[in-house]
């Protein structure tokens, strides 16, 4: 039996920072290690933050194709992928194959020394210990030197975003988001080569998943637990590392990414997916470093003319467009929302970049680079559909949306009745009723100019106050009217014939500003092109760019390329971190997961005890069928208790494994409460007990009331059945609100599960 209690789950918690650890160590290994170890000559000429997002965008590319070549094919396996993973390796090696004999053997030279004895291990370790003082002396100390105040402030944000972030994961162990259950289902399909499994469907993020789970060998369930906390920090990296581009302080970026981090201002739905591996969140990775290489191509001037006044692109301006190409991509291979989003900042490049964008050197090769990313996303998609697949339901929809470009909008329903005290229905201020005064403006004759615009603005205002604030006008028009500054200051930078800088400044403002007004398309009479809250993320995203940027230029109109712009950018930092402490921190949320605590370490440790035996199985409400998928064997509870309902005395129920494992939540979960607003107090009892099983399909057995009722029943059943078998009906694990119990049994001789329990139905 486990123990119970604070001990049970101090050994769970640091089973969960260990497993954040290892995957965090097995993604970036892959996606920055190993590209910085195959492409840093090609990348040499990059800033560090431009470095950052190319060695990302390689991996994640390499990454995912790889996949999805191998699992087209049916030949994926761990074997498969290693090889393919190394191929590029080989390939360096073999160009380079005079000098790698004897660079392998000035390699390895110190390795035959230690093995053949002629070396001693401490000898080695003093050495070792000679060469890391002498590192850190040496060019590590004078890379430092100028750097450490922005090695403190990226390692403050980086442990910034663990704390906010990693509270969640280390103390929640389940899935945070209800479709983490179908993404298990379909990666765990990938291990027998069933790619598409259930339609076809953009599968970066689930080809990522797959690969790490195959070559690492770290079991599904733990990566789509564990991984949203690697996600975050990665969506965070990238936003510092492209503010770092564009902004002319070193300092400067620092303020808007802290200010998202921790600033209570934004409504909880802005960021709350980050607690759970998403891959429209995952995408998001993609969309920035797609923006800034399109920016840096535009900004190269290597154009070269040849013979016959040909322009040809010089190596700079040509690595940015296939960074850009292969950055487009995975936003559509990872989630089609993202790429939307990319398009959005697309136009905004092409008004804040205009005089370039209309130069046809400029814009052929721009549109060439992102039709040839879009088409390489949609191969592997598109030969799977011409083999037979159908789409999945879920681009349906999308098709559907984008073509009617209207949705039933049930996400204000859904987060209005979160909102405030989480009673269900509330209504928040501000809403309908700004919908009916939009629609009576622009219908209304003779109504002025000013009044029709007056009245839009304040649909779009009410949009950001509804979704993106917490219900605060003022942090609304805050928001907006940022965005309008920086616009205004994009203006003034081209008129101080700083067009580059000045274009950054228009794209940006010109992206945010479309995005405020797409989110109240449908209030203003425009195609819904998203669902509306899910806008909010992306703003949500965007304003910290918003703000970082407004304040660099500020700083640097005021100090222009003089040595003071740093102090400058120090000081707009300061006043960042003051006026998000004025207006309120906010505090890690722990979101409500869709299984409980208990379930997981029951998985966790009954996954442990079989090894290699495939002989158990778990009856339970939640997903552990595709959590130990390959592992043992799953019964629904509600297909349980339905067999009950009706027994005779030739009613036989077994079950034909050495162990079963019954999961009973005695208090049980809300299902659907995502932010944790209502604390479940209904226990199982005897009322639910009497109350019939619920008769619905799917997942609605165990959703609120009906899975107070399922629970009740499965409860009681439980009760019955150990009186009768007391010593075979033993507790594996208990709390106040879950208990577990296993029975062993002979293989020969079966129990017989089908009991009258007294509310048989």
């Amino acid at each position: 039996m486990l123990r119970k209690g604070l001990g049970n789950d101090m050994s769970m918690k640091m089973l969960t920072v260990f497993q954040i650890m290892g995957v965090s160590a097995a993604y970036l290994g892959v996606t920055l290690v190993l590209p910085w170890l195959l492409l840093r000559r090609k990348f040499a000429a990059l800033r560090t933050p431009a470095k950052f997002m190319a060695y990302l965008m390689a991996g994640n590319f390499f990454c995912m194709n790889l996949v999805f070549l191998l699992q087209l094919f049916h030949i994926s396996n761990r074997v498969t992928l290693i090889l393919g993973t190394l191929i590029p390796f080989f390939a360096a090696a073999a160009k380079r194959r005079k000098s790698f004999p004897a660079v392998l053997e000035r390699r390895t030279g110190k390795l035959r020394i230690i093995v053949e004895g002629e070396m001693g291990v401490r000898t080695l370790l003093l050495r070792t210990g000679n060469r890391l003082g002498k590192l850190s002396s040496g060019w590590l100390g004078q890379w430092f030197a100028p750097r450490w105040p922005d090695v403190l402030l990226s390692a403050g944000m980086v442990g910034l975003v663990l704390y906010m972030y990693g509270t969640n994961t280390v103390n929640v162990y389940g899935y945070c988001a209800s479709d983490m259950v179908l993404h298990n289902y379909w990666i765990n399909y990938m291990e027998s080569n069933h790619i598409f499994v259930d339609g076809v469907y953009p599968f970066g993020f689930h080809c990522i998943m797959y690969y790490l789970h195959v070559v690492f060998s770290v079991p599904t369930y733990v990566l789509l637990r564990v991984f949203a906390l690697t996600q975050t920090l990665v969506i965070h990296l990238v936003l510092l590392a492209f503010l770092k581009l564009v902004c002319k302080s070193k300092y400067t970026p620092y303020a808007g990414v802290m200010a998202y981090i921790a600033s209570g201002v934004f409504y909880q739905y802005t960021y709350f997916r980050y607690y759970a591996p998403l891959p429209q969140e995952y995408g998001m990775i993609f969309i920035l470093p797609s923006v800034w290489f399109a920016i840096a191509f535009l900004k190269e001037k290597d154009f070269i003319s040849v013979a016959k006044k040909k322009i040809r692109v010089g190596e700079g301006a040509r690595l940015s467009l296939i960074l850009f190409t292969v950055s487009i991509s995975m936003t559509l291979a990872v989630h089609f929302y993202d790429t939307m989003i990319a398009g959005l900042l697309c136009v905004g490049i092409a008004v804040g970049f205009c005089c370039k964008c209309l130069r046809w050197r400029y814009l052929k090769r721009l549109v060439l680079a992102g039709v040839t990313g879009i088409l390489i996303a949609v191969l592997p998609m598109a030969a799977a559909y011409a083999s037979g697949t159908p789409l999945q339901g879920s681009l349906h929809w999308g098709m559907n949306m984008l073509s009617s470009g209207n949705i039933e909008d049930a996400s204000r329903e859904n987060i209005g009745a979160q909102k405030e005290d989480g009673k269900p229905g509330d209504a928040m201020p501000g809403g309908d009723s700004e919908g009916d005064d939009c629609a009576l403006g622009e219908q209304a004759s003779g109504t002025p100019l000013s009044e029709v615009l007056y009245r839009k603005l304040d649909c779009v205002l009410g949009e950001l106050q509804y979704y993106v604030t917490n219900d605060s006008r003022s942090t609304a028009e805050f928001m907006l009217g940022s965005v309008g500054v920086l616009f205004a200051l994009g203006l003034l930078w081209y008129i101080l014939r700083r067009p580059d800088y000045a274009g950054v400044l228009v794209t940006l403002s010109v992206f945010m500003g479309l995005l405020c007004v797409l989110q109240a398309a449908e209030k203003l009479g425009l195609p819904q092109l998203l669902e509306v809250s899910r806008y909010s993320i992306y703003i949500g995203y965007g304003l910290p760019i918003v703000w970082s940027l407004c304040l660099d230029a500020v700083v640097y109109l005021m100090f222009q390329e003089r040595r003071g712009i740093h102090m400058g950018g120090m000081a707009a930092l300061a006043a960042a971190c003051a006026a998000v402490a004025l207006t309120g921190f906010r505090e890690p949320v722990c979101l409500s997961a869709y299984e409980t605590n208990e379930a997981i370490t029951c998985v966790t440790n009954i996954l442990r005890e079989n090894k290699g035996n495939t002989s158990w199985t778990i009856c339970s409400a939640n997903d552990e069928q595709q959590m130990t998928w390959g592992r043992g064997y799953h019964y629904e509870t509600i297909e349980f208790l339905r067999s009950q309902a009706q027994i005779k005395e030739d009613t036989d129920i077994t079950i034909p494994t050495d162990t079963v494992y019954f999961f009973i939540e005695k208090v049980p979960i809300l299902y659907l409460d995502y932010l944790n607003t209502i604390r479940p107090e209904r226990e199982v009892s005897l009322e639910g007990a009497e109350t019939p099983l619920p008769q619905v399909r799917g997942i609605l057995p165990y959703i609120e009331e009906e899975r107070w009722v399922t629970m009740s029943h499965m409860y009681y059943w439980a009760q019955a059945f150990r009186e009768l078998y007391p010593n075979e009906m033993e507790v594996y694990y208990e709390t106040d609100n879950f208990v577990c119990y296993r029975v062993r049994q002979d293989g020969f001789s079966l129990y017989n599960f089908a009991i009258d329990y007294g509310y048989n139905q």
